[in-house]
């Protein structure tokens, strides 16, 4: 799949986010940020965490060391509204760019969009997508690829399973 359109791809900036943790390819056991920088795959692995599993521990102990701030941005009407922001005084580009994504996060909470990142149900492959569902139901990141192996597994199952009940 690629950025900027189609099955699965989020809408900017929630897509920088969902490209982020699928570089952690388990389908096919490369990990695309193993030498990346060591905060960028805490991050990576927390959202990761706390996408499939709703636990949010080591994402707030990330939060913990890359604070927000609350800024006013004001429009060109004069009308202002809050916008999340990196904390002042951020040490390094890698600190930023943390702290960026942990806004993308929070703003995508807000917008409702977080919701609709969803790990495919084939355990053996986890690829993150958007489901863009009208009643959010999506299960697989591609129905040609995961959905119809893992329903024709149930499928070969449940006959074997009905064959061995009438014998």
């Amino acid at each position: 799949m690629r950025e900027g359109g189609g099955p699965g791809i989020a809408p900017q900036p929630l897509e920088v986010v969902r490209g982020l943790l699928n570089t952690d390819d388990r389908f096919h056991g490369v990990d695309r940020l193993a030498d990346g920088p060591a905060e960028l795959v805490a991050f990576r692995d927390a959202s990761r965490t706390y996408l499939t599993t709703g636990d949010t521990g080591a994402l707030e102990v990330l939060a913990a060391r890359h604070p927000l701030t609350v800024t006013f941005v004001v429009e060109a009407d004069g009308a202002s509204h809050p916008r999340l922001t990196p904390a002042p005084g951020t040490a390094d580009g890698v600190a930023t760019a943390v702290a960026e994504l942990l806004v993308i996060v929070c703003e995508a909470h807000v917008a409702g969009t977080w919701q609709r990142l969803k790990a495919c149900g084939n355990p053996a492959c986890q690829w993150v997508f958007y489901d863009a569902s009208r009643n959010r139901s999506g299960r697989w990141c591609a129905m040609g690829e995961c959905g119809d192996v893992i329903k024709a597994r149930a499928y070969r199952q449940r006959r074997r399973g009905s064959r061995s009940a009438t014998v």
